[in-house]
């Protein structure tokens, strides 16, 4: 019932069911009718209006910020593309020095100076960081000497079973083990910090039985959806633990669906070609981040708690669980103790 409730608050499906009953309507109404009663000058205008607001419900709230963050610290983990590279631009617009993580320092400092320019001659600086990489996030937190907010925001989606430099699956060692381990090296600057991890609304998808973190069980069987899920449940519990452990500041969230971000690049073309489109019931980049910035910035955000559409909603009952947040949390230590040396 509550993922019912869940799908039916979120702005695509607003956005969707209100272009289906408008589509369903036109269609029984020229099949009983036999034709077309509007001109063409009222079918186009119809249609326009659809359209509009199709696009509007589908855009959800908006968080818009006068907060001035010069003097701030921002780092965001994916800020090549997408949502992150929105978020970061918004922070930079704002006077924070923010600190990109983007594959390959070459493509990291020219992205840097793309936002640079765009922000107007705000502060960034690109560094190069490969989340599937343990060696390499430790490398990345070795530079940082202050963060007043850390946006957990990279992720990867990948059709087949793959693993990381480490011998992690390659969507839970990057979206989530990556993070984690980031996160966790950064802790002594983050007490006073805000921690923002992009989780996703395909947490609601994992079933309660089908959690392995080996994921030994689905090597044979591979799901991209059940392991992206995983691996995005495990942010919302990493989010909660992190402030019922340390009183950290952490918040995860769904961001909703965005057309034109690249997380989908890595699939199949007839999956890139259905998720365009859904373009006309999705958001762009800068909408997308919307809630990125209201955990980053709002005091209307709750820590230890998971948001959608600008607000706190409540995420899956297993999400919720205590014990599982508990148990993530000392499985991943064992996971990254087992790899890195201490």
């Amino acid at each position: 019932m509550k993922l019912v409730y869940a799908i039916f608050y979120e702005p695509e499906s607003i956005s969707a069911i209100f272009l289906l009953a408008n589509l369903t309507s036109v269609a029984l109404f020229s099949l009983i009718s036999g034709a077309w009663p509007l001109s063409f000058v009222s079918t186009t205008v119809y249609a326009i209006l659809v359209y509009l607001i199709t696009r509007r419900l589908a855009i959800g709230h908006q968080y818009i910020s006068n907060k001035n963050l010069t003097g701030k610290t921002v780092i965001v983990t994916g800020a090549a593309t997408g949502i992150g590279r929105a978020a970061a631009l918004d922070f930079a617009k704002s006077g924070a020095r923010v600190i990109i993580g983007v594959r390959g320092q070459e493509r990291a400092e020219r992205i840097a100076q793309d936002l640079m320019h765009e922000s107007n001659n705000g502060t960034v600086v690109g560094y190069d960081l490969d989340l599937s990489s343990l060696a390499n996030i430790k490398a990345f937190a070795d530079k940082v000497d202050r963060v007043d907010i850390l946006v957990n925001n990279a992720g990867t989606i990948v059709s087949s079973y793959t693993v990381t430099t480490d011998g992690i699956e390659a969507q839970f060692g990057t979206n989530y083990v990556g993070h984690f381990y980031l996160t966790k090296l950064l802790l002594p600057h983050l007490m006073q910090s805000r921690v923002v991890n992009v989780s996703s609304f395909g947490h609601y998808f994992v079933p309660s039985n089908g959690i392995d973190f080996t994921f030994a069980t689905l090597k044979n069987s591979y799901s991209r959806v059940h392991a992206y899920g995983i691996s995005k449940l495990a942010q919302i519990w990493h989010a909660s633990e992190l402030t019922r452990r340390y009183g950290i500041k952490a918040y995860s969230l769904h961001p909703g669906g965005v057309s034109d971000t690249h997380i989908h690049q890595r699939n199949r073309l007839l999956d890139r070609i259905l998720f365009q489109c859904g373009m006309v019931i999705s958001k762009t980049v800068q909408q997308g981040c919307m809630t990125t910035l209201f955990c980053a910035l709002s005091d209307d955000a709750r820590p230890g708690h998971y948001h959608s559409n600008c607000c706190v909603r409540e995420p899956s009952n297993l999400a919720c669980d205590q014990r599982r947040a508990k148990e993530c949390w000392e499985k991943t230590e064992e996971l990254i103790a087992a790899r890195v040396q201490v």
